[in-house]
């Protein structure tokens, strides 16, 4: 593949946009930089007035795409991670829904074997879920935990389990503490706790909050809520900025600094309209917008690449949403953080609008 230059980009290097940039690719990035520096590689460079360079994006919540659901055990967690990589996903956790404690470790058993490089662990949302916020999780697999059930969830993640969502009200801090040991993050997510609750989490263990707005207490003047907790405990909140989860002007109540753009993404991802499977759950997409039977939003339809977009538009500030969907996960989770080097082909270009233009190959 013959070197081609980029000039007059908008380049994201992790923090900032830094503007009058330029890039020579051939699938991975030979060289970038400000100015014309350029000249060394071509006679001429494309015209990239407008538009945006950034590295792939990050997705920690993520239950299936194209049909496939992580769920399903290893072919659909491949085909899963092959989806999000083709739509600027570098790297992804898989998320698990809830079910019995033996289904569940037996698929955190399977996904041992994955080793594509794109995979960077498990997320299990569930089931030491509060029945009040199930969601679209089956009530008759949602409970307190037990010593032993813990003890076996950390036995078959080896380290391979980088997250789970809890309602903290249902854990013992002993318990709270055992997951955290074990290199688990405990997210606050589908919990009834109230706005005392969640401030204890977050001061105690609790630095990242599920789906923000969703399978939670709102906000009441007169009873906070754990959302508040969360803001002023400067706590790391995930958000589904499809339009529909959050509306634009509740996820700007959210500090874009701490914001972690998530799919929360299921089978339908990639699919028409129809019905579906979210664990062991129907659910029916119509307009793209995923409902169980009973009216619960299931999880989403969403591209990582539209949430950027979308949240770029209702915040007016591209950076901040570039930076939700690449250093804020890392941070969040101590990962490497998504970077623009040369060698890699770790990078996307954006058209003015943030339409997704083109990745590394």
């Amino acid at each position: 593949m013959s070197a081609r230059a980029i000039a007059n980009l908008h380049l994201f290097d992790g923090e900032r946009i830094i503007s009058d940039s330029w890039v020579v690719i051939d699938g991975v990035i030979r060289d970038f930089g400000q100015g014309e520096g350029w000249k060394k590689y071509v006679g001429s460079p494309e015209d990239g007035s407008g538009k945006f360079l950034t590295p792939k994006l990050i997705d920690t919540h993520a239950h299936g795409a194209v049909g496939f659901s992580n769920d399903n055990g290893l072919e659909h967690m491949l085909k899963v991670i092959d989806f999000y990589k083709s739509n600027g996903v570098g790297k992804t956790f898989l998320s698990l829904i809830s079910a019995p404690i033996e289904q569940m470790v037996t698929i955190i058993g399977v996904a041992h074997e994955i080793e594509d490089p794109a995979f960077l662990g498990l997320h299990l949302e569930g089931p030491f879920l509060a029945e009040e916020f199930k969601g679209a999780h089956d009530q008759q697999v949602l409970h307190a935990p037990t010593d032993l059930e813990l003890d076996q969830i950390i036995s078959a993640s080896k380290g391979i389990v980088k997250s789970m969502t809890i309602a903290p009200e249902l854990f013992t801090s002993q318990q709270l503490e055992k997951l955290k040991a074990a290199g688990i993050e405990p997210c606050f997510g589908h919990s009834a706790a109230n706005y005392s609750q969640a401030k204890e989490f977050f001061g105690s263990v609790g630095k990242i909050m599920t789906h923000a707005f969703n399978a939670m207490q709102s906000i009441h003047h007169r009873a906070a809520g754990p959302i508040p907790a969360a803001l002023e405990a400067a706590a790391f909140t995930e958000l589904i900025a499809d339009g529909e989860h959050v509306h634009p002007e509740a996820a700007r109540l959210l500090n874009p600094e701490k914001v972690i753009l998530v799919t929360d993404s299921m089978a339908a991802t990639g699919m028409p309209d129809g019905d579906y499977k979210l664990g062991s759950m129907d659910v029916r997409v119509v307009d793209s917008v995923a409902r169980t039977h009973g009216g619960s939003i299931a999880g989403s339809t969403l591209l990582l690449t539209k949430a950027v977009q979308n949240y770029a538009g209702w915040i007016s500030d591209p950076a901040a949403a570039f930076k939700a969907a690449t250093t804020n996960p890392a941070i969040a989770y101590g990962l490497d953080e998504p970077k623009l080097d040369a060698g890699s082909n770790s990078w996307l270009l954006w058209d003015t609008e943030l339409n997704l233009e083109e990745q590394g190959s």
